[in-house]
């Protein structure tokens, strides 16, 4: 059985998710849900919005994918729209394959693999 995930790593898991997208040019509509809290493109206010900004990192606090996912295992979900969507969802060819595969390599290296919710979301699960 694989060993749990600190919060810590879950959180280092985040980042380099969030990384990833950033250098991708895919942090467009994404919230990404761990720990109880969120990184996130916008406020949720509708007033502000970070798109493809490494340096304005939208943290919500008190986030509970629950309220919006059905499916969020107890790791780390993501909601997406846009571009990563595409990627995701296979709508972007070669390269929507190279974006999913850089993904499965990062939550990969933290003993994880990921399921589809919806066509807009995926959650982790452990590698058991």
């Amino acid at each position: 059985m694989a060993k749990k995930l600190t919060p810590e790593q879950i959180e280092k898991m985040a980042v380099e998710v969030r990384k990833f997208l950033l250098d991708k040019q895919l942090w467009i509509d994404v919230t990404i849900y761990f720990n109880g809290k969120a990184f996130s493109t916008n406020d949720k206010s509708g007033e502000h919005f970070a798109y493809n900004d490494p340096n304005d990192l939208i943290v919500i606090e008190d986030a509970d994918p629950k309220r919006c996912l059905e499916y969020t295992g107890e790791i780390l979900c993501m909601t997406f729209e846009g571009p990563l969507y595409e990627c995701i969802n296979g709508y972007s060819g070669a390269y929507g394959n190279k974006v999913v595969e850089g993904l499965m390599k990062i939550f990969g290296k933290y003993g994880c693999y990921y399921e589809q919710g919806y066509a807009w979301s995926l959650a982790l699960y452990p590698n058991d």
